[in-house]
């Protein structure tokens, strides 16, 4: 990756490469999109911004719930990303310092204290929506990222995941594939999962003329088990599914509840009733039939969130708005959905 076979393969001179990506002289837009383009295609701009970019990060402090970091099928999420920031940390040289925040949650306000002596460089608080928490962090004056989560007032970066465009993403999907009766499954979620609900409303109002009908089942958790118990129940009082031809629910854990609800009770996926599930994790893929479901990029959020903090350390201005971060779904085409 050098000026030198930039400079062969767009057959103008190794000081014209240098004017073009130096911008010290005035050359025609067609040498210069040429230049650029081969200097991008070879990966020569993109090494060139990661040599321009000196590390600021030597020392993180992460708040994390204990619960978080179990390796478990349920955690699929937070473990993937996680484990993530892991390698990150362990390939740029930045040690985590570990704080859990079900340790801390009587008293917030040691964290000032406790970061000083840790001396961090910044902040990573993941999936906590806590106000208190959050105020507490931001106190401290440290460059701090709200990962894979957001908060609503905006004092606070985050990086996370489109969850209104990914919901309305899987309402496109199923209309496509035919379907006007919708059932939306969800539970009292995070503000996250509040907005996949709103991105769903959205989608729908969208296209009432084609006639859409929803049904909204809003059972008392995400994990498999608890969401199977409720979808048992509402399908003993509606036999007949309320007509809904395919179920859209907004995590895969609640999907796969869902699916062995129907299944235990006789119903058929895809040939009865499609499913669409939201995340993509890896149970989700193992079931039969194999879990379609909006992807959410996982393993570029904490990538992100690293860069974001690094950024966050070389700003001068302490009055900067805040900034969301929001990583693109796409539809995973598996076996639990079929058109209509």
């Amino acid at each position: 990756m050098s000026l030198k076979k930039i400079s062969e393969q767009s057959g103008v001179a190794i000081s014209t490469v240098s004017h073009v990506l130096n911008g010290t002289a005035k050359i025609s837009d067609d040498v210069r999109q040429r230049v650029l383009q081969i200097a991008k295609d070879i990966g020569y701009l993109d090494s060139r911004i990661k040599r321009a970019q000196t590390p600021t990060l030597r020392k993180i402090a992460l708040f994390v719930d204990s619960d978080r970091l179990r390796q478990t099928d349920v955690n699929f999420v937070s473990w993937t990303i996680l484990e993530t920031l892991r390698k990150e940390c362990e390939q740029k040289g930045v040690e985590i310092e570990p704080i859990l925040i079900d340790e801390i949650k009587d008293d917030y306000s040691k964290i000032s204290e406790r970061l000083t002596k840790t001396k961090c460089d910044g902040i990573l608080v993941y999936f906590d929506e806590n106000q208190k928490l959050l105020n507490e962090v931001i106190n401290t004056a440290l460059p701090c990222i709200l990962l894979a989560g957001q908060e609503p007032g905006m004092h606070i970066g985050s990086v996370g995941i489109g969850d209104r465009n990914g919901a309305r993403l899987g309402v496109e999907h199923l209309i496509e594939l035919g379907h006007r009766d919708i059932g939306i499954v969800s539970w009292p979620g995070r503000y996250t999962i509040r907005q996949r609900l709103d991105g769903f409303k959205e989608a729908i109002n969208e296209h009432l003329e084609l006639g859409l009908s929803t049904t909204d089942i809003q059972l008392d958790s995400f994990q498999p088990d608890i969401a199977e118990k409720g979808m048992t129940k509402w399908l003993e009082q509606n036999p007949d599914l309320n007509q809904v031809t395919a179920f859209f629910c907004l995590a895969d854990n609640v999907a796969i509840g869902v699916l062995n609800a129907l299944q235990k009770k006789g119903i058929q996926v895809p040939e009865d009733v499609s499913i669409l599930g939201f995340d993509d994790v890896f149970a989700g893929q193992m079931m039969k039939p194999a879990l379609s479901t909006v992807h959410a990029p996982l393993h570029h959020i904490a990538r992100c969130a690293l860069e974001e903090l690094e950024l966050l350390t070389r700003r001068t201005s302490k009055n900067a708005p805040a900034r969301r971060v929001e990583l693109g779904c796409r539809l995973i085409e598996r076996q639990s959905c079929k058109a209509v």
